[in-house]
């Protein structure tokens, strides 16, 4: 079953994706799927930031709807149509 959902990339992630906010239209159900699809289809330069070998970097927030995604079961988290998935890096420094 096919559902819609919004991808947005914040920080240095917007930067290096074709566009800050991608809508897609996926038959997908979990949270890992639909990072395993980012992981094969999108450019070398998101990808190389975003994912460390075929996981997703320690230090890379993923929110659904708002919420940490960790919170609702992390890989296994169930997408539905019309979720917001955002992709925050952590910002490091002193």
């Amino acid at each position: 079953m096919s559902i819609s959902i919004r991808i947005k990339y914040l920080a240095v992630l917007k930067a290096l994706s074709s566009a800050p906010e991608v809508p897609l239209d996926l038959d997908i159900g979990s949270l890992d799927a639909l990072l395993h699809y980012l992981y094969v289809n999108e450019n070398e330069s998101l990808k190389s930031r975003l994912f460390t070998g075929d996981a997703v970097r320690p230090d890379v927030i993923i929110f659904i709807n708002g919420r940490e995604a960790s919170m609702l079961g992390g890989g296994q988290a169930k997408l539905n149509n019309g979720d917001e998935i955002t992709f925050l890096p952590s910002v490091h420094g002193g």
